[in-house]
This record gives structure tokens, sequence and C-alpha cells, in this order.
């Protein structure tokens, strides 16, 4: 299977490395480095710059590399949950390559070669970073088809339904109901919608998700609520019934001055630490199987807010998934006792 894979891999991602080494504080960049095949991972991470599935004109091909550039101005260590990530087997597995003017073939592609990841002996989590929000079905559609038989529930950030009609193919307009159509184990009363932005959709999408048993709670929603309470919903009613779940985070569900460097977020949207909240939760959860991060527009961006807010966005889950597989307690490194050196 690992061949399945091996054949879409492009070069090596990019890699930037900090200005400096300080022995007691370990990059990002440092830490995530690229994957030899041998080592066993307990966290991959694979990009996928899919551009030719967008409405509009992105350059959401660059953001896998803009987050591996990001990676030299961050740790490892989070002191809000005591966790040091370099004590977890993470590894870059590169890029998936995607030809330039068949959109359809680099979806095949995404499709092949996360099965083919997915279905590997050491079970690694795939943390899949596109591209435009057209990569999920293909992605997703890879997890079901690694697990036959079971079925899966949807936890979609974003500030747009994702449900459009077929009209002009497989595009970011249409992957929740590509997954809700596909026949592979997921049903809408397992899909929820976190962050939805008004005067973003049409009522008739709103209608379609709730037709088919959806819950969308509404950027609004989230700030008059509160995220714990509707994260704590969202979860009872993906898990309900479902083996796993699949969760994807399209970065313009984060209100607009957040989140420059996308193609369509507004200041109705969701604020970062919300989904940092959000995330860590989902991180725990013993039933969230596989996750990606979207519509990341390095062009548009500004200072590059949008991809160091992203970047944190990740390094939030990877915490939260790294307590569910060592147990609460913090790091198995980590020495409470104070430092006088």
């Amino acid at each position: 299977m690992l061949e399945d894979f091996r054949r879409h891999l492009g070069p090596a991602g990019l890699a930037v490395r900090p200005d400096f080494t300080d022995r007691y504080e370990l990059a990002a960049a440092d830490w995530l480095r690229p994957w030899d095949f041998g080592l066993p991972l307990e966290v991959g991470i694979i990009g996928a710059g899919l551009r030719g599935g967008s409405l509009t004109p992105t350059s959401c091909y660059a953001a896998p590399d803009a987050f591996r550039a990001s990676l030299a101005g961050f740790s490892t260590y989070s002191p809000d949950f005591d966790v040091d990530l370099a004590e977890m087997a993470a590894g870059d597995l590169g890029n998936i390559t995607m030809p330039v003017f068949d959109p359809l073939e680099g979806l095949r592609r995404i499709e092949e070669s996360m099965t083919a990841l997915h279905s590997l002996p050491e079970n690694m989590f795939l943390v899949l970073l596109g591209g435009d929000h057209a990569v999920t079905a293909p992605s997703a559609r890879a997890f079901a088809r690694a697990h036959p038989g079971e079925r899966f529930g949807l936890i979609h950030f974003d500030a747009h339904n994702d449900v459009r009609v077929m009209d002009h193919g497989p595009t970011n307009g249409t992957p929740i109901r590509q997954l809700l159509e596909s026949g592979l184990g997921f049903e809408g009363r397992n899909l929820v919608q976190v962050g939805i932005h008004g005067f973003m959709n049409a009522s008739y999408y709103k209608r379609w998700v709730e037709g088919r048993g959806g819950t969308i709670f509404t950027g609004r929603e989230v700030r008059r609520r509160g995220i714990d309470e509707i994260i704590a919903a969202a979860l009872e009613l993906a898990c309900d019934g479902v083996d796993a779940v699949y969760v994807t985070v399209d970065v313009d569900v984060l209100e607009s001055a957040y989140a420059p460097g996308t193609g369509a977020s507004t200041a109705e949207g969701i604020h970062p630490m919300d989904l940092y909240e959000a995330l860590f939760t989902l991180g725990r959860h013993s039933k969230v199987g596989a996750i990606d991060f979207v519509e990341h527009d390095p062009a548009r961006d500004v200072a590059a807010v949008t991809g160091r807010t992203l970047t944190s966005a990740v390094l939030t889950f990877l915490c939260g998934y790294f307590l569910r597989v060592r147990g609460s307690g913090g790091w198995r490194g980590y020495d409470p006792s104070p430092v006088t050196d």
C-alpha cells in the first residue's frame, strides 16, 4: 500500500530552520522532520496543494509549504496544556503532487494516496493540509475506504455549508454534499457544521443540510452560547452511532481580522481562541480519526497572520491528541520542580 502513496509523492516540502538554537527550547521546525518511511510515526502531516478545485481564483496550493515555513517561529511546548510535542513521533510526509491543469486527476491522487496511508499497519494519525476545500471529499472518502463497513460523523468548521449542487463538478463548494451522497457511511444526522457565517450561503443550502438531518451552529451562535457548549453538542451529535469522526477546518470560519489570507471570511466568523479550544477537545476525543485544514491562501495573507493562526490551530489539535494517546499529566520528560539555572 505504501507504494500507492509514494508514486504521487513529490519532493520534500519546504524546510525553514530557526536562526538560532536554544538547548532548552526546541523549534517546531526542528521537531517535524521529513519521514524516511522507516521510523514508525504517531502523527503524519501531508500536503495536498490542490490549485484547481476552487470556485474563485486562489493560491491555496502554497499553503502546505507556508505551514512548514511558519514552524521556525513556534516551539513545541504549550503551557496551557503542559504538553511538549517533542515527545511525540511526528513526521512530514511531503506533498502529494498536483497536476497543474487537471484538478480531477489531482483529486484522484489525493484519494489514492490517503487510502494507502490510512491502510498502513502503523495506523498513524494523519493531518492533511490543503489546498482548497475540494481536497476534503477525497480525503474523507479515503478514510472511509480504509475502514469498510463503518459509519462516520463529520464536524465541519466553515463560513459556508459546502453542499452546492454539482453543476460545476467537484469543487471547494461541494465536499460535504459529496460525502453525504457517497454511500460510504456518512449520514446527515451525524453532520455538524460550526461557525457558518451570515450572508455567505443560500437558504436552500441551509434547508438541504437540515433536510438531511444535519445540525448548523452559526458563528453568531458560537459567540452567544460559548464554544464549550457548542463543541460538546457537536461531539454528541457527530458521534452518535458512528465508529469514527472526520474533522475538516476551513480557515475562513474565523473572523476576517484573523484570516485575511483566505477567500471569503467575514466579521461574522469565530475567534481563533474558540477554534483552538474546540480543536484541543477534538484532539482528545477517541472517535476523532482524521483531520484536514484548508483554504489558507498565502498570496492574500497580511504579515502571515492567517498562516500563523492556522499553525497554532494544528499544534493545538496535536496537543489534545498527545494527551489522548499518552494520558493526562503532561509529557513524559517534564520535571515540575523549579529551575534555578
